[in-house]
Protein backbone atom coordinates (compact mmCIF):
# COMPACT_ATOMS: atom_id res chain seq x y z
CA UNK A 1 0.00 0.00 0.00
CA UNK A 2 2.31 2.42 0.83
CA UNK A 3 3.96 1.81 -2.68
CA UNK A 4 1.11 2.65 -4.41
CA UNK A 5 0.70 5.70 -2.16
CA UNK A 6 4.55 6.64 -2.88
CA UNK A 7 3.98 5.98 -6.96
CA UNK A 8 0.81 8.46 -6.57
CA UNK A 9 2.99 11.13 -5.18
CA UNK A 10 5.10 10.99 -8.16
CA UNK A 11 3.41 10.19 -10.62
CA UNK A 12 1.17 13.78 -8.87
CA UNK A 13 4.19 15.69 -8.35
CA UNK A 14 5.60 14.61 -12.29
CA UNK A 15 1.84 15.76 -14.02
CA UNK A 16 1.44 19.30 -11.79
CA UNK A 17 5.24 20.06 -12.02
CA UNK A 18 6.18 18.87 -15.27
CA UNK A 19 3.74 17.99 -18.28
CA UNK A 20 1.11 20.59 -17.21
CA UNK A 21 3.52 23.54 -17.68
CA UNK A 22 5.34 21.87 -20.71
CA UNK A 23 1.83 21.14 -22.43
CA UNK A 24 0.75 25.13 -21.66
CA UNK A 25 3.73 26.58 -23.12
CA UNK A 26 3.84 24.35 -25.91
CA UNK A 27 0.14 25.37 -26.30
CA UNK A 28 1.15 28.92 -25.81
CA UNK A 29 3.50 28.17 -29.03
CA UNK A 30 1.29 27.11 -31.37
CA UNK A 31 -1.57 29.79 -30.25
CA UNK A 32 1.45 32.17 -31.48
CA UNK A 33 2.18 30.47 -34.60
CA UNK A 34 -1.36 30.62 -35.35
CA UNK A 35 -1.58 34.03 -34.90
CA UNK A 36 1.70 34.94 -36.85
CA UNK A 37 0.70 32.55 -39.58
CA UNK A 38 -3.06 34.46 -40.05
CA UNK A 39 -1.52 38.07 -39.62
CA UNK A 40 0.97 37.48 -41.92
CA UNK A 41 -0.73 35.66 -44.64
CA UNK A 42 1.75 32.99 -44.74
CA UNK A 43 0.27 29.42 -47.23
CA UNK A 44 2.00 26.83 -44.69
CA UNK A 45 5.20 27.29 -41.98
CA UNK A 46 7.25 23.76 -41.75
CA UNK A 47 9.62 25.42 -38.54
CA UNK A 48 8.16 27.68 -35.81
CA UNK A 49 10.23 28.54 -32.71
CA UNK A 50 10.85 30.82 -29.90
CA UNK A 51 14.57 31.86 -29.97
CA UNK A 52 15.97 33.15 -26.70
CA UNK A 53 19.14 34.61 -27.13
CA UNK A 54 19.90 38.51 -26.16
CA UNK A 55 16.23 39.37 -26.51
CA UNK A 56 13.61 36.72 -27.81
CA UNK A 57 12.07 36.41 -31.07
CA UNK A 58 9.69 33.97 -32.91
CA UNK A 59 11.64 32.33 -35.97
CA UNK A 60 9.29 30.99 -38.76
CA UNK A 61 10.03 29.39 -41.99
CA UNK A 62 6.84 29.43 -44.51
CA UNK A 63 5.71 30.29 -47.68
CA UNK A 64 4.11 32.90 -48.94
CA UNK A 65 2.91 33.84 -52.54
CA UNK A 66 5.05 30.55 -53.10
CA UNK A 67 8.28 31.79 -51.83
CA UNK A 68 10.12 30.07 -48.96
CA UNK A 69 11.47 32.63 -46.38
CA UNK A 70 12.94 32.78 -43.06
CA UNK A 71 11.24 35.63 -41.22
CA UNK A 72 11.75 36.90 -37.86
CA UNK A 73 9.35 38.44 -35.24
CA UNK A 74 9.74 39.94 -31.73
CA UNK A 75 7.90 39.16 -28.49
CA UNK A 76 5.09 41.04 -29.42
CA UNK A 77 4.71 39.58 -32.73
CA UNK A 78 5.62 42.48 -34.79
CA UNK A 79 7.54 41.35 -37.90
CA UNK A 80 11.17 42.51 -38.16
CA UNK A 81 13.19 40.83 -40.75
CA UNK A 82 12.57 38.01 -43.66
CA UNK A 83 15.28 35.95 -45.30
CA UNK A 84 14.59 34.35 -48.56
CA UNK A 85 18.24 33.26 -50.22
CA UNK A 86 19.73 30.16 -50.20
CA UNK A 87 20.53 28.19 -46.88
CA UNK A 88 23.52 26.61 -45.79
CA UNK A 89 22.65 23.12 -45.15
CA UNK A 90 23.09 22.55 -41.35
CA UNK A 91 25.29 19.79 -41.25
CA UNK A 92 28.17 21.88 -42.92
CA UNK A 93 27.84 24.03 -39.65
CA UNK A 94 28.00 20.86 -37.24
CA UNK A 95 30.42 19.49 -38.79
CA UNK A 96 32.30 23.20 -37.92
CA UNK A 97 31.55 23.22 -34.31
CA UNK A 98 32.77 19.52 -34.15
CA UNK A 99 36.15 20.54 -35.70
CA UNK A 100 36.62 23.63 -33.43
CA UNK A 101 35.74 22.27 -30.51
CA UNK A 102 35.99 18.51 -30.46
CA UNK A 103 31.86 18.20 -29.55
CA UNK A 104 28.98 17.09 -30.96
CA UNK A 105 26.10 19.82 -30.37
CA UNK A 106 23.26 18.47 -28.38
CA UNK A 107 20.54 21.24 -29.93
CA UNK A 108 20.64 22.90 -33.18
CA UNK A 109 18.10 25.86 -34.16
CA UNK A 110 16.95 28.65 -36.03
CA UNK A 111 17.90 31.63 -34.40
CA UNK A 112 18.67 35.35 -34.62
CA UNK A 113 21.54 37.25 -33.51
CA UNK A 114 23.10 40.49 -35.06
CA UNK A 115 20.46 41.24 -36.73
CA UNK A 116 21.24 37.78 -38.88
CA UNK A 117 19.70 35.03 -39.39
CA UNK A 118 21.77 32.09 -37.72
CA UNK A 119 22.04 28.37 -36.73
CA UNK A 120 22.57 28.78 -33.13
CA UNK A 121 24.41 25.36 -31.87
CA UNK A 122 24.46 24.77 -28.52
CA UNK A 123 26.64 21.89 -26.04
CA UNK A 124 26.00 21.26 -22.61
CA UNK A 125 28.93 19.34 -21.03
CA UNK A 126 29.38 18.36 -17.64
CA UNK A 127 31.42 21.45 -16.76
CA UNK A 128 30.75 23.65 -19.71
CA UNK A 129 28.47 25.82 -22.04
CA UNK A 130 28.92 26.24 -25.66
CA UNK A 131 26.59 28.46 -27.77
CA UNK A 132 28.30 28.94 -31.09
CA UNK A 133 26.49 30.98 -34.41
CA UNK A 134 26.86 30.41 -38.09
CA UNK A 135 25.41 32.67 -40.85
CA UNK A 136 22.20 30.48 -42.33
CA UNK A 137 23.19 32.33 -45.84
CA UNK A 138 27.12 30.97 -46.10
CA UNK A 139 27.93 29.13 -42.76
CA UNK A 140 31.15 31.28 -41.96
CA UNK A 141 31.16 31.57 -38.02
CA UNK A 142 29.43 34.88 -36.19
CA UNK A 143 30.60 34.67 -32.54
CA UNK A 144 30.53 31.92 -29.83
CA UNK A 145 30.44 31.71 -26.11
CA UNK A 146 32.21 29.15 -23.67
CA UNK A 147 31.00 29.16 -19.92
CA UNK A 148 32.84 26.86 -17.73
CA UNK A 149 31.67 25.65 -14.58
CA UNK A 150 35.70 25.74 -12.81
CA UNK A 151 34.72 24.86 -9.03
Amino acid sequence: MAFLVLVFIIVSFYMLWVHVPYSKHKNDLAKVQQKIIAENKYDSADYFNRYDGEKSYYIIHAKKEDKEQYAVFNDKHKFIKSYSGDIVDQQVCIDAFKEKYKKDPDVVEIGYENEIFVYSLLYRGNNSLIYAFYGIDNGEFIKAYRIDNSR
